[in-house]
């Protein structure tokens, strides 16, 4: 027997044993290393600490926010990524938070080559002040109340999005409402690839708010919405408010304007 054929089976253990511990070394990954995945990829815009567990299930504190507008402390956030969704080019997990406020879950499904973003079964509530979030001029109005997020499915990639996403605002209030909510509205997202509309709707409530936009998904991300306002009934408490939200249409009428930008595709380099 040759010294080749004798070194053959010693090889194929080294290998079998170098793929075993590279296995067990990904296997027991700690949790902090998901942490620190999750702020790279936001650009800073979530952070985990306290984090526990291993990179495939874990749980955190999540903060979100930047210093500009405000970070908050979310509440505690649990994921559970399944490796085997990795041999078909799909990383796969659930995500779970749970807060003294703010509630959600869904299932996330992210390519490999990160040109493709899926979310399943999304649920999740959270007090309005959230908005200013990531939308500093929301904080002018101080909005309160409720809002709700539903999507089934939704998927983002260099194409668009593919969805069709709803978020209640339930016990609308805010600066210009007094101590009592107007009521609850609806905003419909339809994602029909490289561009989706919005829809506006009362469900409820002493103001009613109505409107139609769009939203120019895998270009400059321009979102454009236009829509009006009306009281039902007495104007007179509501007067600030409708002065802060457009100009008079006459009728007791007043309009809206929304223009904002959010180029997903492009600050995901899709």
């Amino acid at each position: 027997m040759t010294i080749a054929a004798r070194l053959k089976p010693a090889a194929g253990y080294i290998v079998l044993g170098s793929v075993l511990y590279l296995v067990f070394l990904v296997a027991t990954a700690p949790a902090v290393l998901f942490a620190e995945v999750a702020t790279r990829f936001s650009d800073g815009a979530i952070r985990l600490s306290q984090a526990s567990g291993t990179f495939w299930r874990g749980s955190a504190q999540l903060h979100a926010g930047a210093p500009a507008m405000g970070v908050r402390e979310l509440g505690r956030f649990q994921w559970d990524i399944s490796p085997w969704w990795l041999f078909v080019g799909r990383a796969q997990f659930g995500v779970q938070l749970d807060g003294p406020s703010v509630r959600g879950q869904a299932q996330i499904g992210i390519g490999l080559s990160f040109n493709r973003f899926r979310i399943e079964a999304l649920e999740a509530s959270a007090p309005a002040s959230i908005v200013s979030l990531v939308y500093g001029p929301a904080a002018f109005f101080e909005p309160t109340g409720t809002i709700e997020v539903r999507a089934p499915n939704a998927e983002l990639s260099a194409d668009g999005l593919d969805a069709k996403i709803e978020a209640q605002w339930r016990g609308a209030g805010g600066r210009f409402t007094g101590a009592t909510n107007l009521g609850d509205y609806r905003l419909d997202i339809t994602g029909n690839g490289a561009n989706a509309t919005i829809r506006l709707t009362t469900l409820r409530g002493d103001l009613n708010l109505n409107g139609q936009g769009t939203w120019n998904v895998t270009g400059d991300g321009a979102i454009q919405f236009t829509g009006r306002a009306q009281p039902r009934g007495d104007s007179t408490q509501l007067e600030p408010l409708l002065r802060a939200l457009g100009r008079d249409l006459g009728g007791g009428q007043r309009q809206i304007q929304f223009n904002a930008r959010a180029p997903l595709v492009q600050q995901l380099g899709l």
